[in-house]
């Protein structure tokens, strides 16, 4: 499943090269290209059903989002066996970086042994921007607040100066103009109320094109790392921002609470955008659930 407008459109223009590489690992395999965002979630559903019990998705994190997306009917795997493996090739691909899986021949040895193993997602009922409700799945980090507004940004501009710079200046853009919402939080029955700016639900390590934001968190484990970031403001955010990409923010109890758990919900009365593995699909209200052990998935023999 391959997204050549991924890495900038760097997908497209060097997938002869990367086709290549591949055949040399998996033998004969059929192509899907997508054509516009959302297309792979229809592609796979649709290889699926016609059999396929390998969808390995080639491009950045949204890509591989729309792909576990298309191995979802509603609440129901279309195929429970299938299994799904990632050739990472985007702007930001932080859920191969927290795999471990950083080069160009590291997933080429992932796929190569093709180990699989269940790994946890999150499933999200949403609100829609005009109203309205949708279901969609994620593999690595939902978050809620400033970091849904800087995807919506990121979505928005080019991505050609590469990940940390993309999302770097999405951050500080956002920051000047963000206002933190209240917002009503209920973590695994917990109930409680807090002015924040941003609440992150991660299933994987990494996001936002290198921010290590959840050292601990083990997409085998059967639960989420959930932090809720404090009513933070700009200077207090500048001072503290190299924190988040080295992990260690957590050091600091006057800017985020832990938790871990298996089912999020918060609504607003504010607008509050949500961010699913680089996607903004929509808004608060939400409620944020985790599936253990639900998706077969090729990992590196080393994870």
């Amino acid at each position: 499943m391959m997204n050549p407008s991924s890495a900038n459109g760097r997908t497209g223009k060097r997938w002869t090269e990367i086709e290549g590489r591949l055949r040399g690992v998996l033998g004969e395999f059929v192509t899907f290209s997508t054509k516009r965002p959302g297309h792979a979630v229809d592609l796979t559903r649709r290889a699926l059903q016609d059999g396929h019990d390998l969808i390995i998705s080639v491009g950045g994190d949204g890509t591989h989002c729309e792909v576990v997306n298309g191995f979802f009917e509603g609440n129901l795997p279309i195929n429970p066996a299938a299994a799904m493996a990632i050739f990472p090739h985007g702007t930001g691909s932080d859920l191969a970086r927290g795999m471990g899986v950083r080069k160009f021949n590291d997933a080429l040895a992932m796929l190569s042994a093709r180990v699989i193993s269940k790994i946890d997602i999150g499933r999200v009922t949403l609100t829609l921007p005009h109203g309205g409700t949708s279901v969609r799945y994620f593999l690595n980090v939902a978050d809620f607040g400033i970091g849904g507004a800087v995807a919506e940004r990121v979505n928005g501009q080019t991505k050609r100066f590469g990940p940390f710079v993309t999302f770097l200046w999405a951050v500080l853009r956002t920051l000047v103009t963000f206002k933190n919402p209240m917002v009503s939080i209920q973590i695994d029955g917990e109930l409680f109320e807090t002015r924040t700016i941003n609440v992150i639900v991660a299933n994987g390590q990494y996001y936002g094109g290198g921010i290590h934001v959840a050292r601990d968190a083990r997409m085998d484990d059967g639960q989420f790392e959930v932090y809720v970031l404090g009513d933070i403001r700009l200077l207090t955010a500048l001072r503290y921002l190299h924190t988040f990409y080295l992990g260690t923010y957590l050091r600091y109890p006057h800017l985020v609470r832990r938790f871990t758990g298996t089912r999020v919900t918060a609504q607003s009365d504010e607008r509050v955008l949500l961010n699913l593995d680089g996607e903004q699909p929509g808004q608060l209200p939400a409620a944020i659930e985790l599936l253990p052990a639900a998706l077969p998935f090729v990992m590196p023999r080393s994870h």
